[in-house]
């Protein structure tokens, strides 16, 4: 593999793995807290059928009216790119929101979505961009 093509299969991996410990956090920790911990400064996320909310302050903002009432995000990457360079990638997949009624009746809502990350100044991937909509049950 010549050295270019190793730059981005590395990066490559590296983004997989980062959007999987991203729902995997999600999951035992909360989507707060995940999206607040995996958020660059200069986030930018879509949200569906209203604006997008833009900044990191804004959205810590957001995340904190989320309700904690035991919903539960998580998603499955489907497909990872990056730039040649190392520095810039995408993920792509399919989600499910999973939460209780008030009679404790179980609820999904499922959807797609791709998340762009960008490695910071200390190697870490934050993602910079992240919106998705929501889908009839994949299979």
């Amino acid at each position: 593999m010549n050295p270019a093509a190793a730059i981005r299969q590395k990066a490559i991996d590296e983004i997989r793995e980062t959007d999987q410990n991203f729902s995997i956090m999600s999951e035992k920790q909360g989507m707060s807290k995940a999206f607040i911990t995996y958020a660059a400064n200069d986030v930018i996320r879509m949200n569906e059928g209203a604006a997008p909310t833009v900044g990191f302050d804004s959205l810590r903002a957001q995340m904190s009216r989320i309700p904690a009432n035991g919903s539960v995000l998580t998603w499955q990457v489907l497909k990872t790119d990056a730039a040649q360079s190392g520095e810039l990638g995408y993920t792509f997949g399919q989600w499910m929101l999973t939460s209780k009624n008030e009679t404790g009746k179980r609820n999904e809502q499922h959807g797609v979505y791709v998340t762009v990350w960008k490695r910071q100044r200390n190697g870490q991937w934050r993602f910079v961009l992240d919106g998705g909509n929501t889908t009839p049950e994949l299979k």
